[in-house]
C-alpha cells in the first residue's frame, strides 16, 4: 500500500505541476497532456489495490496451464480421470442404430402413407406411395410400341433370311425394337421410384406428411432401427487403452423395462479425444430381438 501511495503522489505532483511547463502549449495539446496524467494516476491506484487484495488474501494467481486444463472444475476441484475405473459404473444412453429420414427422389403428391407412427417395418416394405397415374399410363404406351416392334422383327426375320430383305432394313426394325424394350425398362424404373421403401427393418419414428402433399425436398417418415441397439458411453481420458474392441459390459436400465443387465459388447472406440471435458466416446451394440428394449432411455454401463 506505501508504494502506491507514493506513486498516487508523483502522479499528483506532476499534475499541479504540469500548467507550469504546458502553458506555452495549444490548447488541445494541454488537454491532452492533462487527460494522460488523469489516466495514469487511475492505473496505479488500480495497480495498487489489485497487489494490495492479493497480499491480504496471501493467494498466489493461477498458472496459465491449469486455467486449460481440461480437467479443471469450478472451485479448484478436478474430474479426478487419474483416478477412474472400470470397476466403476458410468453413465450412458441407449440411442437407435441408425435413424433414417425418408424423403422422394422425384418430386410429386402423396397417394397414400402405409405406416403410422409406431408401427414395425421390415426391409423394402412400402411406406408411401406418390400419385403414379401419368406414370402408369405411359408404361402401357412404352408396352404397347414394343410389342408392335418385337412382332415386326418377327415377321421380317424370315424374309431377311431368304434375301427378300435388305440387312440395313432389318439392322433398322431390329434396333428400334430393342431401343422401345429400353424404354419400357425406364419407365418401370421411374414407376417404381413412386413407391417409397423402407431401408431397413425398424419403426417408424415420426411421420411427416399425409395423403395430398406435394413432396419434392422434404421428408415423409423417420425410421428408427432398434435391433440392434446402441450404447453410448463417455469414458475419460485416462482409461483410453483400457477399453478393449469387442469386449463385455453389462448395461443397466430402468427395472420397469428389464429387471436384468443386458449384454453389450464394444462396437467402436474413438480415435480423437475431446480436449474440452478430456473424455472419449465409446459405442456397444446390444441386441434387442422383438423390440423389447425402447431407445432414447438413460442407462449405466459396468465394464
Amino acid at each position: 500500500m506505501m508504494k502506491k501511495m507514493i506513486g498516487m503522489s508523483r502522479c499528483d505532483d506532476a499534475l499541479r505541476a504540469s500548467p507550469a511547463w504546458t502553458a506555452r502549449l495549444p490548447g488541445a495539446s494541454r488537454s491532452r497532456v492533462w487527460v494522460a496524467g488523469v489516466l495514469l494516476r487511475l492505473s496505479v491506484a488500480g495497480l495498487g489495490l489489485g497487489f494490495g487484495v492479493a497480499q491480504a488474501q496471501n493467494v498466489a494467481p493461477p498458472p496459465l496451464a491449469d486455467t486449460l486444463s481440461p480437467t479443471a472444475l469450478p472451485g479448484g476441484a478436478s474430474m479426478g480421470h487419474e483416478t477412474a475405473s472400470l470397476q466403476t459404473p458410468m453413465a450412458c444412453l441407449i440411442e437407435p442404430f441408425m435413424v433414417s429420414e425418408l424423403g422422394s427422389p422425384i418430386a410429386g403428391v402423396i397417394d397414400k402413407i402405409s405406416v403410422q407412427r409406431g408401427d414395425t417395418v421390415k426391409k423394402g416394405d412400402v411406406v408411401a406411395t406418390l400419385n403414379s397415374k401419368v406414370d402408369e399410363a405411359t408404361l402401357n404406351v412404352r408396352r404397347g410400341e414394343a410389342a408392335y416392334l418385337a412382332r415386326a422383327v418377327q415377321r421380317n426375320s424370315d424374309m431377311y433370311q431368304r434375301k427378300l430383305l435388305p440387312a440395313s432394313d432389318y439392322d433398322e426394325i431390329s434396333s428400334k425394337s430393342r431401343q422401345a424394350a429400353l424404354q419400357v425398362e425406364l419407365q418401370q424404373a421411374i414407376l417404381g421410384e413412386r413407391s417409397i421403401r423402407s431401408p431397413f427393418d425398424g419403426v417408424v419414428a415420426e411421420r411427416y406428411a399425409g395423403p395430398g402433399d406435394r413432396i419434392n425436398d422434404n421428408k415423409i417418415v423417420k425410421l428408427a432401427q432398434i435391433d440392434p441397439l446402441l450404447v453410448k458411453v463417455v469414458v475419460p481420458e485416462g482409461l483410453y487403452g483400457q477399453v478393449k474392441m469387442d469386449a463385455g459390459a453389462d448395461v443397466t436400465v430402468n427395472s420397469a423395462i428389464s429387471d436384468k443387465p443386458l449384454r453389450a459388447t464394444v462396437w467402436r472406440i474413438d480415435k480423437v479425444m475431446d480436449a474440452a471435458s478430456g473424455t472419449f466416446v465409446v459405442l456397444l451394440k446390444v441386441d434387442n430381438k422383438n423390440n423389447r428394449i425402447p431407445a432414447g432411455i438413460r442407462c449405466s454401463v459396468h465394464f
